[in-house]
């Protein structure tokens, strides 16, 4: 029960520091997709495809693509190593991209019912908008999923969750934002789980956004589907 109260306690602080964040205010929609495909016990490829538009549902604005192989030691941990393609249709700038290679760590556990994910991540950028920069960043990842209405082992029924993502620029800070902080990314969600292999969820979020001389905190309307097969 300790991890669970330390889990829950990070996410509730970090969304707390968000909301004294913001400067300027706006609104997105975004569509996610993610799959997990295991080709044997050890070895599974991940896929995830976003799709971001600004205030205006039909202005779409950002493409993000990401893919990796995934090593598994067990049920609960796992290595990745993946490439991530980026592309923004900025009103002001035109078309830019990012290249990304990333490696990380993940950790999947329950307590009773509750399921927790845990995850890491390093991710080295080349920036085409900073005329082809190198950056990088590192992601931190907390979440948990309480079942509502849900059968007795979780497999299907309806369930809220929470989560939170922190990330920081720990090299060349001046090619991105020229702060260590970049964004955090708190979420709360309702969802529904068809089976261990479909479910699919509504969530809210808060992006807390630090460019070179503001902050902007951002409004995020999501709907998720998560895949496994």
């Amino acid at each position: 029960m300790k991890i669970k109260k330390v889990v829950l306690l990070i996410i509730s602080v970090f969304a707390l520091q968000t909301l004294a964040f913001a400067q300027d205010k706006t609104k997105q929609y975004w569509f996610f997709w993610s799959h997990r495909q295991q080709l044997n016990e050890k070895f599974d490829l991940l896929f995830d495809a976003q799709s971001r538009s600004e205030e205006k549902l039909g202005q779409f604005q950002t493409l993000l693509l990401r893919s990796a192989l995934a090593y598994n030691f067990d049920k609960f941990h796992s290595l990745a190593i993946g490439y991530a393609y980026k592309g923004d249709w900025m009103e002001d700038e035109g078309y830019t991209y990012e290249h990304r290679i990333y490696q990380q760590y993940q950790y999947e556990f329950k307590i009773k019912r509750i399921e927790f994910q845990l995850r890491g991540r390093l991710e080295e950028r080349f920036l085409h908008e900073s005329g082809n920069a190198f950056s990088m960043r590192t992601r931190g990842f907390v979440s948990a999923a309480f079942p509502l209405i849900a059968d007795q082992e979780f497999t299907s029924g309806v369930y809220a969750g929470l989560q939170n993502e922190l990330f920081l620029n720990i090299l060349n800070q001046k090619d991105v934002n020229g702060h260590l902080f970049d964004q955090n990314r708190p979420y709360v969600s309702i969802g529904y789980r068809f089976s261990k292999k479909v479910e699919t969820t509504f969530d809210y979020g808060l992006i807390a956004d630090q460019a070179y001389q503001k902050r902007t905190l951002i409004s995020v309307f999501r709907i998720s589907l998560n895949t496994q097969f």
